[in-house]
């Protein structure tokens, strides 16, 4: 008899929770923000030295930032090498929270030599909407094309 009455209160519970809107977060690379616009994002390009050869081995991540009073708190959404022909290919979900590119020479000599780490702004303005969104608060799925042309050390 305490077990149905437990489960009964447990779906009672759920049930109230959920129309008041709290509900727990799946993703844990993301904040957990009820009710923000949103949206996917496809990020892609070839990553070059100053003389536009290619470079293999680079790692590109997309990473957002949150200003809080004990300093600046990084989300890693997406991180990819390029791959042999300098390409690289990232996918994500926005929050609308400073989101930029944060590209790193991970392998030192290899691949062309040493290059300089860059952080460079995501270029929203040439996203191109690939799927609509639900018109609330998801936006749908965009796609960028952003070349990177990195400095040696």
């Amino acid at each position: 008899m305490k077990t149905k009455i437990y489960r009964l209160y447990g779906a009672v519970l759920s049930v109230l929770l959920s129309v008041l809107g709290f509900s727990s977060c799946s993703e844990d690379d993301y904040p957990c923000e009820y009710g923000s616009p949103n949206a996917d994002y496809v990020i892609g390009g070839i990553v070059t030295d100053e003389e536009g050869n290619e470079i293999n081995g680079i790692l590109v991540s997309a990473e957002s930032y949150q200003d809080v009073s004990d300093g600046r708190y990084w989300y890693n959404h997406a991180s990819k090498k390029t791959n042999y022909q300098g390409e690289y290919y990232l996918s994500y979900r926005e929050y609308g929270i400073n989101t930029k590119l944060i590209v790193q020479d991970v392998d030192g000599e290899a691949n062309g030599g040493e290059f300089a780490n860059d952080t460079i702004d995501i270029d929203y303005e040439s996203a191109i909407q690939t799927k609509k969104g639900d018109g609330k608060w998801y936006g749908g799925v965009y796609s960028i094309t952003q070349n990177i042309k990195l400095k040696k050390k």
